[in-house]
């Protein structure tokens, strides 16, 4: 089955400033161990490696609800190389709430064909939080229902609790631990472990770079447990 939720990246440290131009953009590239466990063998898979890429142009600059259009395009890079486009509009309904509505036209390719499929979700906009010790917590968590040939309704959502290890001319390195999880039809999974990142802000450019070790604690889709390293950078 098509994964169903858009992949969120990380926050680049270029999302913790206020960006006055209408233009954003975000990319990213996700390797997991896949561990060679073929598709075809009928287990259910969530979370495999794969690249995309996300361009935002805000419509009403001055909008307490932020409306905007995006378009999207990601490839699995594993397993039944699923490829996706999409074209979508989205807005907070509530200004001064973190939440942000958004609906999509998709175009997915997999070894099934092609399929245009309409999406709607919800997905929070949460900033990152301090919290005592020195430690930094960063969430996201998105849910909604995707319609088409498999059609099913979509939860994911991540946690990190990271702490300052140094900064170096500029870069930063943290370490921590994260939740990772998500779930659609006839798949879901969560993960805990370690993390660390290295990020890096050079004007309105912002890159991070971050290593896990993701144990599956509960569950049933591939990849299993294994290390995880996820290449993000935004303006």
């Amino acid at each position: 089955m098509p994964a169903a939720a858009p992949f969120v990246p990380a926050p680049t440290p270029q999302a913790r400033v206020a960006m006055p131009s209408r233009w954003s953009a975000d990319g990213w590239l996700l390797l997991r161990d896949e561990g060679g466990a073929p598709l075809s063998a009928g287990r259910p898979s969530y979370g495999r490696s794969q690249i995309g890429a996300v361009l935002r142009y805000r419509i009403l600059p001055g909008s307490p609800h932020r409306p905007q259009l995006h378009l999207r395009a990601s490839g699995a890079l594993s397993g039944q190389r699923e490829q996706e486009a999409a074209a979508g509009v989205s807005a907070r309904p509530l200004p001064g709430a973190p939440l942000r509505l958004a609906a999509e036209l998709r175009l997915t390719e997999t070894s099934a064909g092609e399929e245009a499929r309409a999406a709607l979700y919800a997905v929070s906009e949460l900033p990152p939080v301090a919290l005592p010790l020195g430690l930094l917590g960063e969430a996201y968590l998105q849910a909604g229902y995707v319609t088409g040939r498999y059609a099913t309704g979509f939860v994911d959502g991540q946690a990190r609790v990271e702490r300052g290890l140094a900064a170096p001319a500029g870069l930063h390195l943290r370490g921590g631990a994260g939740l990772w999880g998500g779930a659609q039809k006839g798949s879901e999974r969560l993960d805990f472990g370690p993390t660390a990142s290295a990020s890096v802000r050079l004007g309105r450019l912002g890159a991070r770079l971050a290593a896990d070790y993701r144990l599956r604690i509960a569950g049933n889709a591939q990849p299993a447990s294994g290390p995880a390293l996820t290449l993000s950078a935004g303006f």
